[in-house]
């Protein structure tokens, strides 16, 4: 006798995102690359580790002894490289740079030279300068550095939320795009309501973080990328997420991208889209 398929919404809600393939780490690339600006080859100074002349063939290992050997100049002493984990938290910067249209070398290398030039931020707030403390800056940096000039514009991203949607790719959707924008889409285009959107969650989550490494890998990218995203517009859905989803972070809390907030300041990405206004 068939299984007679439940009356619930959130059923619905959740069995359509989890039945979707799990995206590999290769298939959440940033979709804008087509759309960056050309690359150059830029010559930069050698140091010490010999680093390659083009810096757009760096790698996080480059990136690393390059900050080594910039800590060394400025603070006339040694950092003490750990590559696992270093290279870790270049990949994180790197990857920052490749979500917001920005050539990932060259402006890693920008971040890094205003990290050192700005250590009073992190001295104050951390008490010292570490690698491992430079994510908590990316976004006061792009403020600052990028948000600033004239000729900087929103990035649009509706466009790939929406193909991804009607291409059945539910779980990409969220794990490039995080939270609160792949729920505002739901919420707005698809009549999905905040409880059936936390409650779906929260299965799908549940299940993914009992799941295999490539499943747990997936929750992870979404959590980091919920935080990376931001700041919102005050209109989105659950940006809350923390609250609501609290039994399921701790273990995501020890990593190098978390952030007990969102960034400040003002929103990177044109989210006027994902609201509907009145009327419409």
């Amino acid at each position: 006798m068939a299984v007679k398929k439940p009356n619930d919404p959130t059923y619905d809600f959740v069995m359509s995102i989890y039945m979707q393939h799990v995206p590999s780490q290769s298939e959440l690339a940033n979709p804008f690359s087509a759309n960056k600006r050309q690359r150059k080859t830029k010559l930069v100074t050698k140091v010490a580790k010999e680093l390659p002349d083009d810096l757009n063939t760096w790698s996080s290992r480059n990136f690393v002894d390059y900050f080594a050997e910039q800590y060394k100049l400025h603070f006339s002493s040694f950092y003490k490289v750990t590559y696992t984990s270093d290279n870790s938290i270049i990949n994180v910067i790197m990857e920052f740079m490749n979500e917001n249209n920005l050539d990932k070398n060259e402006w890693t290398k920008k971040f890094i030279d205003w990290c050192f030039l700005n250590k009073d931020l992190s001295i104050k707030a951390k008490g010292h300068f570490l690698l491992q403390n430079l994510p908590n800056f990316l976004n006061r940096y792009y403020q600052d550095a990028v948000y600033s000039q004239p000729d900087t514009h929103l990035i649009d991203i509706f466009d790939e939320v929406e193909k991804l949607v009607k291409e059945g790719k539910s779980k990409e959707v969220y794990a490039r795009y995080g939270i609160p924008i792949a729920s505002t889409y739901y919420s707005t285009f698809k009549n999905v309501t905040s409880i059936q959107l936390e409650a779906g969650l929260l299965k799908l989550f549940e299940t993914l973080s009992n799941g295999t490494k490539e499943e747990q890998d997936l929750l992870s990218s979404i959590f980091q990328k919920s935080i990376s995203r931001s700041p919102y517009i005050q209109e989105f859905e659950l940006l809350d997420w923390r609250k609501r989803f609290q039994n399921i972070l701790p273990k995501y809390k020890v990593e190098t991208w978390w952030r007990e907030q969102d960034y400040p300041g003002s929103p990177r990405f044109n989210y006027a889209k994902f609201i509907k206004e009145d009327g419409q």
